[in-house]
C-alpha cells in the first residue's frame, strides 16, 4: 500500500468501477488524487456484477449516458493498457403484448439519440440464437452495440492505470470522517491519517449512505442483493459471442462469458426481494437461494430447451446500493461545497463507469457535465418528485 499523502486535490472514496474510473479521469485532467478503499480494488459489488453493457433504457438521460459509456468501452482496453474482458455481442430484449407498445416507442427514442438498435419480430430471434423458444413473446429489440465485460478486471484496470499516472491508491484503508470548514470540504480522515483536500467523491456503493452522513447528507440508498448463476449449457451453438438476452415477462437476463458459459440473473423472486429485504453490507454475502437457482433453471430451459442438460458451475451474490428509482445519484449536494457522489444505481451501474468517471472529472474541472444530465441525476429529485419511472415492469432495466 502507498503511504498516505498529507494533501491532495480530490479524495475518491470507494475502489469499485465508479471510484476507480473517477480517479483515473481526474488524474488525467491534472488533479492530484487519492483513491481510498476499505477493502481491495473491486472487492465490493463491482467484482461480482453481471457485467452487461447496453443502452436500452426507458428515459433519455440514461440512454445518453449509457451511449457515451458504450462508445468508450470499445477502446477502453487500448486506453488503459490492460484487459477488461470486453466483448461486443449484441443484446436481444423481448416483451409480451402488454409491453409491446412501450418497446416500439422506446426503440424509436433510442434510435433518435443514436443507439444502433431495431425492432424485430419473435420469428427473427432464431437468426441470433438458434433454437430459442419465443412462446408468449410479442416483440423484440436487437441492440448491436451491446456487449459485456469483466467487472473485476475493469475496476483493477482503471485503478492500476490511475496509479501509474500518479494517483495514491490506498487499499485496506477505511474512511472514518470528512472534515468541513463551515459548508466547505477541507479533508478526509482515513486509516488514522488526515488528508487535506478540496473535493470528496463518494463512490462507496452500499456504504455510500455512511459516507454521506459524515457531511450531514441523508442519502436515499439501501443495500440490496443481486444474484447470478453460471451454467454450462453443453451446446456448441452457444459461444462467447452469442447475444445477451432479456426475457422481460419472466424478468430474466442471460449472457455468455469468455469461456462460453451462460450467466443468468434477475427473476421475479429477486425483483421482489430488492424492495422487501435489506441485507447488511458488512456481513458475508449470502449464497443464492435454492428458489432463485430453481427459477433460473426453469427460465433458461423455457427459452433455451437445448440447455435442459446444463451443468451448474457456480452461483454468487453481491450487495450493492439501490435508490428508490434504481438509478444513480450523481453530482453535488446543495449547501455542501466540494462534496459529490456517484452511487445508488445498483444493477444499472457497472456499464456506465467509463462515462461517470469522465463526468466527475469534467464537473470538478468546469462545474458542468457534457455527457450526464446533472439535474436528472441529482439527489434533489427525491424531494422534488422527479424520480425516474421505468416503462417496463422489470426494475433492473430502468
Amino acid at each position: 500500500m502507498q503511504s498516505v499523502p498529507n494533501k491532495v486535490d480530490v479524495v475518491v472514496i470507494g475502489g469499485g468501477v465508479h471510484g476507480a474510473s473517477a480517479a483515473y479521469h481526474l488524474v488525467k485532467a491534472g488533479f492530484e488524487v487519492a483513491l481510498v478503499e476499505k477493502g481491495s480494488i473491486g472487492s465490493g459489488a463491482s467484482g461480482v456484477s453481471g457485467g452487461i453493457i447496453r443502452c436500452h433504457y426507458t428515459n433519455e438521460p440514461m440512454i445518453r449516458l449509457a451511449l457515451r459509456a458504450a462508445q468508450r468501452w470499445q477502446g477502453l482496453e487500448a486506453e488503459l493498457g490492460r484487459p477488461v474482458g470486453y466483448v461486443q455481442n449484441g443484446m436481444l430484449l423481448m416483451v409480451d403484448e402488454d409491453d409491446a407498445g412501450v418497446m416500439e416507442e422506446l426503440v424509436a427514442r433510442q434510435q433518435r439519440i443514436g443507439v444502433d438498435t431495431e425492432i424485430i419480430e419473435p420469428a427473427q430471434v432464431e437468426r441470433y440464437i438458434p433454437g430459442f423458444r419465443t412462446d408468449g413473446l410479442a416483440l423484440g429489440a436487437f441492440e448491436r452495440q451491446a456487449g459485456y465485460a469483466d467487472p473485476y478486471a475493469t475496476a483493477n484496470a482503471f485503478a492500476a492505470r490511475a496509479q501509474e499516472l500518479g494517483v495514491h491508491v490506498l487499499v485496506e484503508t477505511e474512511v472514518t470522517g470528512i472534515e468541513l470548514d463551515g459548508s466547505r470540504v477541507r479533508g478526509v480522515k482515513a486509516g488514522g491519517h488526515s488528508i487535506q483536500c478540496r473535493y470528496v467523491v463518494n463512490c462507496a456503493g452500499a456504504w455510500a449512505p455512511r459516507i454521506a452522513a459524515m457531511v450531514g447528507v441523508d442519502l436515499p440508498i439501501k443495500p440490496g442483493t443481486l444474484s447470478m448463476i453460471a451454467v454450462n449449457p453443453r451446446n456448441p451453438a452457444w459461444t462467447r459471442t452469442s447475444p445477451t438476452w432479456v426475457d422481460m415477462p419472466h424478468m430474466t437476463y442471460c449472457r455468455p462469458d469468455a469461456s462460453g458459459l451462460m450467466l443468468a440473473g434477475g427473476g421475479r423472486l429477486e425483483n421482489e426481494t430488492l424492495t422487501t429485504e435489506t441485507p447488511d453490507p458488512d456481513a458475508p454475502a449470502p449464497r443464492p437461494s435454492d428458489l432463485f437457482e430453481a427459477e433460473m433453471h426453469d427460465n433458461l430451459v423455457r427459452r433455451c430447451p437445448w440447455a435442459e442438460g446444463m451443468q451448474r458451475v457456480r452461483a454468487w451474490t453481491g450487495i450493492d446500493g439501490h435508490t428508490p428509482d434504481h438509478h444513480l445519484i450523481f453530482g453535488p449536494v446543495p449547501g455542501i461545497d466540494g462534496y459529490l457522489q456517484v452511487a445508488g444505481g445498483g444493477g444499472n451501474s457497472f456499464k456506465l463507469s467509463p462515462a461517470t468517471g469522465e463526468a466527475v472529472a469534467e464537473y470538478i474541472s468546469t462545474g458542468t457535465c457534457t455527457y450526464l444530465d446533472l439535474n436528472a441525476f441529482s439527489i434533489t429529485r427525491f424531494q422534488e418528485n422527479r424520480l425516474f419511472r421505468g416503462g417496463y415492469r422489470m426494475n433492473i432495466v430502468g
